[in-house]
């Protein structure tokens, strides 16, 4: 396989993609953290880990073109706001302040005319909003729960989740502080709605190494009983990008977007 370094200039020429701020975008957090562990994290059939080739198609799904554009499409708090559409979706959801914004807006770099409303007060953004990316999929961002969460914000999230199209929810969960009391119910919540999900953690360059591996497997502990959780969580740095390569792969494929070479085949176990 051609190194990252190598691979990144000869691709540059024909994508916006040279404005990527390192090659951090390819690697997997989890090939860093496991030089500490004498025991892995996660079974080595459990870990997706494409290869550079494969994030590199992933990142062109969400680069706007002539035929593909790029952009917001509707919010709402119920399924008469929703869009009527048959794009596959999938859903980001997590406590207030955990960092859903900034991931969209590193999923969405290449899209700088692309609003991402934020607010400086957590719990502020209060309706489900939908992206549509070209003619390929939609990505959902939820509100926040937990502080000042709107109380009908389970009702709303059972009605994203269980429309036909929905084909995945990502929860989001912080990195530095790992998973709250919220956390565990969102978490239940999920599994009673019987929809596959997948955890997501945020802020890795703000966290220690020892507080992530030690986030990770309280993790493990508390999804132990977890169906419907995709075996491996995704870390996250919306800052430096690292580890958000595989999480584009893993939306490109279970979207029908994206064949994978050279990795495990993706289940909701």
């Amino acid at each position: 396989m051609l190194k990252t370094s190598l691979l990144v200039p000869a691709f540059s020429k024909f994508s916006s993609l040279a404005c990527i701020k390192s090659d951090l975008i390819y690697k997997n957090p989890y090939n860093r953290l496991k030089q500490y562990l004498e025991v892995p994290v996660l079974e080595k059939d459990n870990i997706f880990s494409p290869d550079v080739e494969t994030i590199f198609a992933a990142q062109e799904l969400f680069i706007p073109n002539r035929f593909h554009s790029i952009k917001f499409i509707t919010s709402g708090i119920g399924p008469e706001k929703f869009p009527n559409h048959d794009l596959p979706e999938v859903i980001l959801m997590g406590r207030s302040n955990v960092g859903k914004s900034s991931l969209l807006k590193a999923i969405f770099r290449n899209v700088p005319s692309l609003l991402i409303r934020t607010s400086k007060k957590p719990g502020h953004t209060k309706t489900a909003q939908f992206f549509q990316i070209g003619s390929k999929l939609c990505i959902v961002d939820m509100p926040g729960y937990g502080f000042n969460q709107p109380e009908w914000i389970e009702d709303v999230l059972e009605s994203c989740i269980k429309r036909k199209n929905c084909v995945r929810t990502f929860l989001l969960i912080d990195g530095k502080v790992g998973v709250l009391e919220s956390d565990e119910v969102a978490i239940d919540m999920l599994e009673s709605f019987r929809a596959p999900y997948a955890i997501v953690m945020t802020k890795i360059d703000k966290t220690a190494d020892s507080r992530l591996l030690r986030n990770i497997l309280h993790l493990k502990n508390v999804k132990k009983s977890s169906v419907y959780c995709y075996a491996q969580p995704f870390m996250i740095s919306s800052h430096t990008y690292e580890g958000l390569g595989n999480l584009l792969a893993f939306i490109g494929h279970i979207t029908g977007n994206l064949e994978l070479r050279n990795t495990k085949s993706i289940s909701s176990e």
